[in-house]
């Protein structure tokens, strides 16, 4: 029942959500969830794929339930919104530039920092 008040939380926010807002409204579906159960129940999800760790500029950690399959992120630096890039062309440059340099690529990501369209307009 904690992990999947974590998981329902993070479905119900549609957006990036910081370990301690996360927690707080897990705790609305099982009040007696503990912030290392959460922290657990998050490196779990992040680790099996089905919820991605991201940096926003000043270093807060925020996590987000994505979509199925490989993508990327845009982070504005001013909000810190979090958006999906569906699309990557970064696989075939990655390979050729590793192996220029005798690498073999097993994986890549990817985060691309600018500003949202809000920010822009403010």
């Amino acid at each position: 029942p904690q992990r999947e008040a974590i998981l329902e939380a993070l479905e119900a926010a549609g957006d990036a959500l910081p370990l301690p807002v996360l927690l707080a409204r897990g705790r609305r579906r099982a009040p007696g969830l503990g912030e290392r159960t959460a922290e657990r129940t998050v490196a779990l999800l992040v680790e099996a794929g089905a919820v991605d760790a991201i940096t926003r500029p000043g270093g807060e950690v925020v996590y987000r339930l994505c979509g199925r399959g490989h993508h990327h992120h845009l982070v504005c630096t001013r909000c810190g919104a979090v958006a999906e890039l569906a699309d990557c062309d970064v696989a075939a440059w990655a390979r050729d530039q590793a192996a220029r340099q005798g690498f073999e690529v097993e994986a890549h990501d990817v985060t691309v920092h600018g500003r949202c369209r809000e920010c822009r307009a403010a």
